[in-house]
């Protein structure tokens, strides 16, 4: 095993690869030793998000790695669990804006620093928020901010 977890660093958060064979212990100590150096770049960042993959986690574990990022400094916003049952979601992102294929859950969360296209739904309890527009190919039950940070001239788009 060359590492029990790697950090990948995305617009929507951190992406944690977790070595199916890592022990919980190895998971954290590796966390610990690895944001001793780089945390400090994620500790003035708006809170962010965390996904988990590779190794299959108890709700426990999950939390005591969110608790080693928090006391690294690391503000955690929210965290996404992918359904394993529903439709493969993807982010494309250019420099005019973002493209989502797949739709919002409830607790689930989008900010974008340009404006961003939705193919799906965003349901009740789910959030999207943009500098820029935000049109949705789908049904809004939940909430959209179209120029949440004073952007004039912005709007919101939905199908339903």
């Amino acid at each position: 095993m060359i590492s029990p977890v790697m950090m990948k660093g995305n617009k929507a958060g951190i992406r944690l690869i977790i070595s199916p064979e890592a022990t919980i212990s190895q998971v954290v100590t590796c966390l610990a030793d690895k944001l001793q150096t780089t945390g400090r770049y994620y500790s003035n960042i708006k809170p962010i998000s965390v996904t988990f993959e590779g190794k299959n986690l108890t709700e426990d574990e999950k939390q005591q790695i969110i608790d080693t990022l928090s006391e690294k400094g690391i503000c955690i916003g929210r965290r996404h669990r992918p359904e394993e049952h529903s439709k493969k979601k993807s982010i494309h992102s250019d420099k005019n804006g973002l493209f989502y294929i797949g739709s919002l859950k409830n607790g689930q969360s989008i900010q974008a620093a340009a404006s961003i296209v939705i193919v799906g739904n965003v349901e009740s309890g789910a959030s999207v928020e943009s500098e820029g527009n935000i049109i949705i190919i789908g049904a809004l039950h939940g909430v959209a901010i179209s120029g949440y940070k004073g952007k004039p001239d912005t709007f919101v788009y939905s199908l339903k």
